[in-house]
């Protein structure tokens, strides 16, 4: 039986995310705990969130809109990061973590996250590309098909 691909996708994020907190936790009793933030499981849930917004974004839309699969993936990229940044410079200005606690902590869960999502993005938009060529060649069989009838 196969699952569903956003619920598959789910449980892969949910799953990371646990993997990445847990990363942390051991992290925070290393020397170099000073460089972690305290707040670091409101991070999480802020990343988990928007990763997964964009991914059924991504999913969603194409079929139901006749929107390109491109102009998604760019828009909900450029949000994602506006928000990452509007979130850095709130946290930065009204002096709610130290700046360099603050900073390599969101750096680094940044660019786990980024990872993450970049690889499962990869596959869904290859996966949609296989989708678009199947379609193609089935249209190009049945006019094929048609014009051999009509030959005929």
């Amino acid at each position: 039986m196969q699952n569903h691909p956003l619920l598959s996708y789910f449980s892969k994020l949910s799953i990371f995310s646990i993997c990445v907190c847990f990363a942390f936790l051991f992290c925070s009793v290393s020397p170099a705990r000073e460089f972690l933030s305290e707040n670091m499981p409101y991070y999480v849930v802020m990343f988990y969130i928007l990763t997964a917004l964009s991914y059924v974004s991504l999913y969603l839309l194409p079929k139901k809109m006749k929107v390109n699969f491109i102009h998604i993936f760019l828009i909900t990229k450029m949000l994602k990061f506006i928000i990452y940044l509007s979130v850095l410079v709130i946290v930065l200005l009204f002096g709610i973590e130290t700046n360099v606690k603050f900073a390599v902590s969101y750096l680094v869960m940044f660019l786990m996250f980024l990872t993450f999502d970049t690889i499962t993005t990869n596959k869904l938009s290859r996966k949609e590309a296989e989708k678009e060529k199947k379609k193609r060649q089935e249209e190009k069989q049945s006019k094929n098909n048609e014009n051999e009838k009509a030959a005929v």
